[in-house]
């Protein structure tokens, strides 16, 4: 199918975007075009005006900040799973880019569309919630940095709104006693989405978990941190059985659905099995005797 009847336009810098977003009405934002072109092909959506972010160098890198790690907005899952930095810091978030689909996909989608697509199986999303990841929302007035625990509100929804664009993602750098594990069950070993997904975080200090965090995908609306569950973690000592009482927990608190991918009790399942094998992953990694997966 041939698309036709759309302005293309090429700004420079992010100001020059968001100034257009606030220009155009119902202009859509084309970053690496992985999801967008498919409803445009598929009629899903009409557009007049399309916006590319691939010129914009700002947008672009992959970069520590002080104490933390900037991401920019343009950054394809294949640069995140290049990243030295990344694989250093935060090796959850280079499992769950080399998770992501083939190669093709990889090398042109980008992690803004992948958090602001907003779609329940998406990859990003639970292990930087895990981590306590913010995103920046820029508009034409000023900007904002928004935590990613708030920022899904429903299926495709977010609290972005019209006149923002994404235009970084920013990590916190973990302290050497703090652990993330990304856990995923696909239908098939590639190209697939999540049938189900869990990242896991744990802080140890004196020999207890002094912070955890449970995050469940694929399993409810939006990404879900299982609080009860992670709350179970907090002052215990981590072990296979404290690990199997807090997977049961965060069991209950998905919301899957029934779908092609799985039944609602297969998702129960694997989140069971999943959280179990993120969070002994997760103590491993906080004990520095974890690295990351080839």
């Amino acid at each position: 199918m041939i698309l036709s009847g759309m302005r293309f336009h090429s700004p420079r810098t992010a100001e020059e975007a968001v100034q257009l977003l606030s220009d155009l009405k119902g202009a859509r934002v084309l970053a690496g075009g992985t999801d967008l072109l498919v409803d445009l092909k598929q009629g899903l959506t009409d557009v007049k005006d399309v916006i590319s972010l691939q010129d914009i160098e700002g947008l672009k890198g992959i970069t520590k900040e002080r104490n933390r790690i900037r991401i920019g907005a343009t950054s394809t899952p294949q640069e995140i799973l290049s990243s030295s930095l990344i694989r250093q810091y935060f090796p959850a978030l280079t499992e769950a880019a080399q998770s992501m689909a083939s190669i093709q996909i990889r090398t042109l989608a980008t992690i803004a569309g992948n958090i602001t697509s907003a779609v329940p199986s998406a990859d990003f999303p639970p292990s930087l919630i895990a981590a306590d990841a913010a995103v920046e929302l820029l508009c034409t007035e000023s900007s904002r940095e928004v935590p990613l625990s708030g920022f899904f509100t429903g299926p495709r929804e977010t609290v972005c709104r019209t006149k923002e664009l994404l235009v970084s993602v920013f990590v916190p750098l973990p302290s050497s006693n703090t652990g993330i594990s990304y856990q995923k069950c696909t239908l098939r070993e590639a190209n697939s989405l999540a049938v189900a997904s869990v990242a896991s975080r744990l802080t140890l200090k004196n020999g207890k978990t002094e912070r955890a965090a449970i995050v469940l995908g694929a399993v409810a609306p939006t990404p879900v941190l299982a609080s009860k569950a992670s709350a179970h973690l907090q002052g215990k000592a981590p072990s296979s059985e404290v690990f199997e009482e807090a997977a049961a927990m965060a069991k209950e608190e998905g919301k899957p659905i029934s779908d092609i991918r799985g039944s609602a009790w297969y998702r129960k399942e694997l989140i069971h099995v999943l959280t179990r094998r993120s969070l002994s992953e997760a103590f491993e990694r906080a004990q520095g005797k974890s690295r990351t997966k080839k």
